[in-house]
């Protein structure tokens, strides 16, 4: 059987958390160790996922707006006041706020699992993510640790977040520094070693069948959409597109980004120009 669907951003990235949440290594250590939740739009739905508490607001740290990439409010405001982003925690199901990082990192070990989105995908499926920060932000501080320990890194990424060069070539072109003027905060890229999870795998996951993207983009609220072919047996076939249909609708959480009078951070032409 074949069937053609078509995902918004929200959509996808609603569908991604589902598989999210069923991974056995998810599972293992949300009943018994430790989940860290980094900053992410995508990150937002699977935490709806794994604690069943419907998202309303952003959870996106450092994001791409019309007037270039930006920073959300909540996120400049914890930088300001922690140093860095806020993160979620679940320590055996039980979900913690404002956790000291330092302190959590110290706990986790090889069961335990950081979940982070991603801001590009090259064709083989290698993952970066911005930086925005000269320190390198949450993920800087929280990378060396989860890979010295074993962490299981999961990715949640939409194909919208697809670039046609590899991410070593991207992150060679970024950094802070490097720019003379940027649309927003300029950023540094870094690699991000992990499990991808985009819409193609979380077919595979949920449904045990192969999906082919065959167009992205659109119009009307479609931008950023992504077109795809699934095919398999029947059974499968028919529950990936009940799937599909079960995420058709979803709306992306509030986001709001600071005004740049306000914001002045460091390094942003606009802010400059404000």
């Amino acid at each position: 059987m074949r069937i053609q669907v078509t995902l918004t951003p929200p959509e996808s990235k609603k569908l991604i958390a589902k598989a999210v949440a069923t991974l056995d290594v998810v599972k293992d250590a949300l009943n018994n160790g430790i989940i860290l939740v980094g900053s992410s739009t995508t990150c937002a739905f699977v935490l709806e996922e794994l604690t069943g508490k419907k998202v309303t607001k952003g959870y996106g740290c450092g994001i791409t707006i019309p007037r270039g990439t930006c920073i959300m409010q909540e996120m400049l405001d914890s930088i300001r006041k922690r140093g860095y982003a806020k993160t979620w925690v679940l320590e055996k199901g039980k979900l913690h706020l404002d956790l000291p990082i330092d302190d959590i990192l110290k706990r986790m070990g090889s069961r335990d699992v950081f979940i982070k989105g991603a801001n590009a995908i090259d064709p083989f499926g290698n993952v970066g993510i911005f930086l925005g920060s000269p320190s390198g932000g949450t993920v800087g501080k929280v990378l060396g640790t989860a890979m010295a320990k074993g962490v299981k890194i999961i990715i949640p990424a939409g194909l919208e977040k697809m670039i046609p060069i590899t991410i070593s070539k991207a992150a060679a072109e970024a950094g802070i520094e490097k720019m003379d003027y940027s649309m927003g905060m300029p950023v540094g890229l870094l690699p991000l070693h992990g499990q991808l999870i985009d819409e193609m795998q979380a077919f595979r996951i949920l449904a045990g069948v192969e999906s082919t993207p065959i167009g992205a983009g659109g119009v009307s609220g479609a931008e950023g959409a992504i077109t795809l072919v699934i095919n398999g047996p029947e059974p499968q076939v028919k529950k990936s597109l009940e799937i599909a249909k079960s995420v058709k609708g979803t709306e992306e959480p509030i986001v709001k980004a600071p005004e740049c009078v306000d914001c002045k951070y460091p390094n942003c032409s606009l802010g400059e120009e404000a």
